[in-house]
């Protein structure tokens, strides 16, 4: 007969322990963290109450702040400069 083997899932490594600060993004009252762990996951962070009230869930934490914040990673991984900053002066747009 075959004999059962206990099945094991890794516990979740804490949250800010061991985890590097790759950005942070200020909107109008709210600020954003986008954080590497030590497992190479990626991890947001919002100061909204939205955010605070989700708790500890199975599924990744998320608010509207994160979505804009991610947004504008994106367009700044895509284009290569910080985006929402004022530009230069005496730069000029290609048209």
């Amino acid at each position: 007969m075959l004999r059962l083997m206990p099945f094991r899932l890794p516990k979740r490594s804490a949250r800010r322990g061991d985890a590097t600060v790759l950005g942070t993004y200020f909107f109008a009252n709210r600020t954003v963290q986008v954080l590497c762990t030590s497992g190479e996951h990626i991890e947001w962070i919002c100061d909204c109450e939205s955010f605070r009230r989700q708790g500890r869930c199975e599924t990744p934490l998320w608010c509207k702040h994160i979505a804009k914040a991610a947004a504008r990673r994106s367009l700044e991984r895509l284009t290569a400069r910080r985006v929402g900053l004022p530009a230069p002066a005496g730069s000029l747009m290609p048209r």
